[in-house]
């Protein structure tokens, strides 16, 4: 009785409509469902002789099939927006119309109020630093890729010393390659990655920040956008 009990709790659960997911049953099983009731109701009759299968056997039928409807509802996919800068060194192919400059400077994006952040130029790498001797860390890129390194100055046009720290900043790069394929920044231990970095810019002096990407070789890159965006501001800037 306590499983006919749950079964039945289970059939009055599904014909309700839910606050997060209603259950719908297919006609075929509900027709299941009400064969099931009807021969419960008649199975007390002397004069009524059952053509249904046992009922243990239709029990596990009607308990398979509910919970059969309830994992369609449950695990109904739903649509997620393309991920942007989740993971650095991959790539994501976007459409042109996307792009869209809102016309601010890197330093108001990123929100560095007290210094002033330019591109310079960029150049391509088969590894970075090209002569490692004299360095703790260096990038060698994958098989069939180079590495493209975007120069930034960070100036300090005040007679104070200006601290800069983008070490919690959650800004996005991306780099776009002809239009529509997404190259996002390599996570480095350099102290000067524009995406982490976090260093004092002394009175009337720059300093120099970098964003380091990975991308193929055998692609003719004839233009290249880089955009830098956090909130609702979004700067492209036009290295190629």
């Amino acid at each position: 009785m306590k499983r006919l009990g749950l079964v039945i709790t289970l059939l009055l659960m599904l014909s309700l409509t839910g606050c997060i997911h209603k259950y719908q049953l297919s006609d075929e099983n509900t027709e299941v469902a009400a064969e099931y009731m009807a021969g419960i109701l008649l199975q007390y009759d002397e004069n009524y002789q059952s053509s249904l299968i046992k009922k243990e056997e239709l029990e596990e039928k009607i308990v398979n099939l509910l919970a059969e409807e309830a994992n369609k509802a449950v695990s109904t996919p739903t649509p997620t927006p393309v991920p942007t800068n989740e993971e650095s060194g991959s790539q994501v192919v976007g459409d042109e119309n996307t792009l869209m400059d809102g016309e601010f400077t890197i330093a108001e994006v990123i929100g560095a109020t007290n210094i002033d952040i330019q591109y310079d130029s960029y150049k391509l790498y088969n590894s970075y630093p090209e002569d490692d001797t004299s360095t703790y860390f260096s990038l060698t890129p994958n098989i069939g890729s180079q590495l493209l390194v975007a120069t930034f100055s960070l100036g300090n046009e005040t007679d104070k010393k200006r601290k800069i720290d983008l070490s919690k900043s959650k800004i996005v790069y991306q780099l776009d390659v002809n239009v529509g394929t997404i190259y996002k920044p390599l996570l480095t231990l350099l102290e000067n990655d524009l995406q982490f970095i976090m260093m004092n810019v002394e009175p009337k002096k720059k300093e120099t920040a970098l964003l380091i990407f990975e991308v193929p070789k055998d692609v003719e890159m004839k233009n290249i956008n880089l955009i830098i965006s956090k909130d609702s501001k979004t700067e492209i800037i036009e290295i190629k």
